[in-house]
């Protein structure tokens, strides 16, 4: 279960995130898929409603739990990118939450992969610590 301190930290690191440039929205979702917290960058069009990003979510979710089934055999998953003719979608797994952060088509991947990674992965190594 997510704290409220937990959910002010990843609200907090998805906003930081959000300063990165390119970055269309940053959502935090749990191992159900469901939206925990997240945060979108102001004037920036929206090409999916409600439902259907409730769909991407669970989906996303699901790709990832597959993938799992290869973490003995393979390791883990670091990140996963999906190229759209519109944006880019980057799936980035911490211990126990999916940050999913749209982008513009020419964003640096690599570089929005590892500010993620850091700003995450200190939520999820406090909680474990605590």
């Amino acid at each position: 279960m997510t704290t409220a301190k937990e959910v002010e930290s990843l609200e907090f690191a998805s906003k930081k995130l959000l300063d990165e440039n390119k970055i269309r929205h940053v959502a935090v979702i749990n191992k159900l898929g469901k939206f925990v917290t997240g945060a979108s960058k102001e004037g920036v069009e929206k090409y999916l409603n409600d439902e259907k990003v409730k769909m991407v979510y669970m989906q996303l979710m699901l790709d990832l739990r597959m993938r799992q089934e290869l973490d003995e055999i393979l390791g883990p998953v670091d990140y996963i990118i999906a190229r759209r003719k519109k944006i880019t979608i980057v799936s980035v797994p911490t211990e126990n939450y999916l940050i999913v952060i749209s982008t513009e088509r020419d964003a640096d991947s690599e570089k929005i992969i590892s500010t993620a990674e850091k700003l995450f992965d200190i939520i999820d190594f406090k909680k474990h610590n605590n």
